[in-house]
């Protein structure tokens, strides 16, 4: 077996992703993934509220932490 990776542009995902339902279930093995995770508005608005409200009741974290914890996700 061979192992490719492709970015396919949204538009045309679905598309593409039909095109490889019709071959042989037991000589394609599709992994998917996302390039950046994905979140609704409103849990991204709690996050910053959060972060927002942790920085002015002096509850942050020095800089590189926080760098580093974003790195490990």
């Amino acid at each position: 077996m061979h192992t490719i990776q492709l970015n396919i542009d949204d538009s045309i995902f679905d598309k593409f992703m039909g095109l490889l339902e019709i071959l042989p279930k037991d000589k394609v093995k599709v992994t998917t993934q996302k390039e950046y995770p994905s979140i609704s508005f409103e849990e991204a608005k709690q996050k910053v509220q959060k972060a927002v409200n942790s920085i002015l009741e002096n509850k942050g974290i020095p800089l590189n932490q926080a760098i580093e914890k974003v790195l490990q996700s």
